[in-house]
């Protein structure tokens, strides 16, 4: 093995996908791996089977890095419908309460600025969060109570796009993450006195992924050679550029390879200093994430 290839030969690297409409974020990610034949496959996010948008997929040794995007920010574009309230907080719920009450254009403005900032949520009943093991939405399906706890979350922005009509108001929001749309919507509508549910959304950014760079499902199977579809896929290092990165030579990759630290004593990074991660590659190549310390390399993830 030599820097020239990485220690996974499948294909490795990030896919901006556009997710449909009514698929869920798992069944996106099996049609990915069957696309591209790759064994491991995980996406960076879950969107709900509702909602469109960016969904980012790594494929291969990528895996290993997705938490970096998890902490990305995110924006989306989302009309809330006015006076109904659903089990789901989305259009696709049962639907639990009424009002004839709509909130004016003015009053929604006015009360916008409460939802941002650090913010305290319930998520939805209908979500993948566990309770003692069992992904809330199982336990909503069957009827049994939930709990889930409350959440502090960042909110960035939260703006009003457009009055369409006094049932139906698209909203923009730019958030870290573990935000739920679909609270927002419930919340919001209740602090204006009536019920509220997401009736559509999408994901406009996750990252430095955007919805005008995205690619559906349908256009990557089209991609039949892998130097066609080499071009959709980003390289693993574009989520990693917020951590120092350093280029080894072949023997010195090999040795953290191979679960050993190694001697690092450029100029330009204080031997007593601590960098809990670091991008390692060879040859350009992405080959580990490590831990630099007092003038050693210590092998975390290897690609």
């Amino acid at each position: 093995m030599n820097c020239k290839t990485m220690k996974n030969e499948t294909i490795s690297g990030w896919l901006n996908i556009n997710k449909e409409p009514n698929i869920s974020s798992a069944q996106v990610v099996n049609m990915v791996k069957k696309i591209t034949k790759v064994k491991k496959a995980g996406h960076a996010g879950t969107l709900d089977p509702l909602a469109s948008g960016v969904l980012p997929i790594a494929i291969g040794s990528a895996t290993k890095t997705v938490r970096y995007m998890m902490n990305s920010l995110k924006t989306y574009e989302f009309i809330i419908n006015w006076g109904c309230g659903t089990d789901t907080d989305d259009k696709e719920g049962k639907i639990i309460a009424q009002s004839m009450k709509r909130p004016s254009k003015e009053k929604i403005i006015k009360n916008l600025a409460k939802f941002e900032g650090n913010i305290f949520q319930i998520p939805p009943n209908y979500s993948a969060i566990k309770i003692d093991g069992v992904r809330s939405y199982k336990l909503a399906r069957q009827s049994k109570e939930t709990r889930l706890p409350v959440r502090k979350v960042k909110v960035e922005k939260l703006e009003l796009l457009e009055y369409i009509n006094p049932d139906y108001s698209k909203f923009y929001l730019k958030c870290e993450k573990g935000v739920y749309v679909r609270s927002i919507a419930r919340d919001l509508a209740k602090l204006l006195g009536t019920y509220g549910h997401v009736s559509k959304l999408c994901r406009l950014s996750v990252n430095n992924f955007y919805y005008k760079d995205a690619i559906l499902l349908a256009d990557l199977s089209k991609l039949v050679d892998k130097s066609s579809m080499s071009k959709c896929i980003h390289p693993i290092s574009v989520v990693l550029d917020d951590i120092p990165a350093i280029d080894l030579d072949e023997h010195k990759a090999n040795l953290l390879s191979n679960g050993q630290k190694v001697l690092f004593s450029e100029d330009g990074l204080d031997k007593a200093e601590i960098i809990e991660e670091v991008y390692i590659t060879c040859a350009n190549n992405p080959w580990a994430i490590a831990k630099y310390e007092k003038g050693f390399l210590f092998p975390r993830k290897v690609f």
